[in-house]
């Protein structure tokens, strides 16, 4: 990184402790926002100025019930979506109900549907032994360890099961990590061999599972596992996260969203998919890249990932009455909503036709819907919550 690069680092972290320590690092209106931050004239006619009102706030919880019943129709529609998704077809669901701030028969609807696709997926394993399982399929029954111990809880014997098998495909993997990721990490954390975007954000994903594997009981973790989020973390602070005028086609570029799409999840490794607060000072370098960019990715347009970016900033507290990026990307949304006839699935990117489009890509769409237009009440950091373990190597600010 160049000199200018770590002076520009050095002062927007000053800047954002000042922030972090007045309260959510909030922005009322376009004015309040740095220049760097700020849409371009184009952009900035389209956008609406008025305050958020309550009609509006009515229309985004109307879009997230009809954005949960249409992944459960999705699913009872074509029940094998729930294999070809795997743990993904319970996250989609699940967490819509992270930070809840939404009607209980909301949540409640969808940790049923959730519920029921976690089933499905466990069915296979319950006549299974031990002694059956290998270090391939670690991978597979991690994350079902982890929801079955959140959705059925830690006495139901189907969780139980899980565990045990969870437990003896991890010790095939023995002793070295890499084989149960399948990837050879250490030399990238350590900078001794190059990386790229995509393999990153494996590392991400990982360090989410190893994160949550520690809240279940019974659960065995090694060392290894325990220390790789906080290393991964530690790597992560000097990762190129590029502005978006060095791609050659701006937003537009393939490589330019690639690396958004990572800096969204990267924003998931302190929160556990928005569960849990987020802090400038856990990133300040994080936060300015997701100010910094949302205008170019409004402008680009992809409901995915204006959806991602705005969920991330919502953890910070902000939300559509005291944020204008949050309100200006949530109305952005519920339009694309709208001019779905009030369907998130019925969004096509530019070329893309229903042909191009699969299980994933139809639940994807309502999913990351659904949490960009959520309001939600962000859950305490307690001792043995997924919050809790990351707060033990990321303080929170004082």
């Amino acid at each position: 990184m160049q000199t200018f690069g770590k002076l520009r680092l050095s002062v927007l972290s000053l800047s954002f402790s000042a922030i972090a320590h007045a309260g959510p690092p909030c922005f009322p209106d376009i004015d309040s926002l740095p220049e760097e931050w700020r849409p371009g004239a184009e952009v900035a006619e389209s956008l609406d100025p008025k305050p958020w009102s309550p009609s509006e706030a009515q229309d985004a919880v109307r879009s997230i019930w009809l954005g949960v019943e249409e992944m459960i129709a999705l699913y009872e529609r074509n029940p094998a979506a729930a294999e070809d998704l795997w743990e993904d077809s319970v996250a989609s669901l699940i967490e819509v109900t992270y930070s809840s701030a939404n009607d209980p028969e909301l949540d409640r609807s969808a940790r049923e549907a959730a519920l029921r696709n976690l089933s499905r997926l466990l069915s296979p394993y319950l006549d299974r032994t031990p002694d059956s399982m290998d270090c391939d399929e670690y991978e597979d029954v991690v994350p079902l360890a982890v929801y079955a111990h959140t959705q059925l809880g830690p006495d139901d014997p189907h969780t139980g099961k899980i565990v045990d098998l969870t437990n003896a495909a991890l010790r095939d993997c023995e002793p070295s990590l890499e084989a149960a990721m399948g990837i050879d990490y250490q030399p990238v954390l350590d900078g001794t061999d190059e990386t790229d975007d995509e393999e990153v954000f494996d590392l991400v994903i990982w360090s989410l599972i190893f994160i949550e594997a520690q809240t279940v009981p019974g659960l065995e973790t090694t060392e290894e596992m325990r220390a790789f989020a906080p290393a991964l973390w530690e790597y992560l602070k000097t990762y190129p996260l590029d502005d978006v005028e060095t791609f050659e086609d701006g937003a537009e570029d393939e490589d330019f969203i690639d690396q958004a799409y990572l800096a969204t999840h990267i924003a998931y490794i302190p929160t556990g998919n928005h569960r849990f607060p987020l802090y400038v000072e856990d990133s300040p370098r994080l936060f300015d890249y997701h100010r910094r960019h949302f205008y170019p990715v409004l402008e680009m347009g992809e409901l995915d990932l204006v959806a991602e970016f705005v969920d991330s900033l919502r953890q910070y507290g902000c939300t559509p009455e005291n944020d204008v990026q949050v309100r200006d990307g949530t109305r952005y949304l519920l339009d694309v909503f709208h001019a779905g006839d009030d369907s998130w699935m019925a969004y096509r990117e530019t070329g893309e036709t229903d042909d191009d489009v699969d299980s994933y890509d139809l639940i994807h769409k309502a999913w990351t819907g659904v949490l960009g237009v959520r309001g939600r009440a962000i859950e305490p950091a307690e001792p043995g919550t997924y919050g809790g373990v990351v707060r033990s190597w990321l303080p929170a600010p004082h």
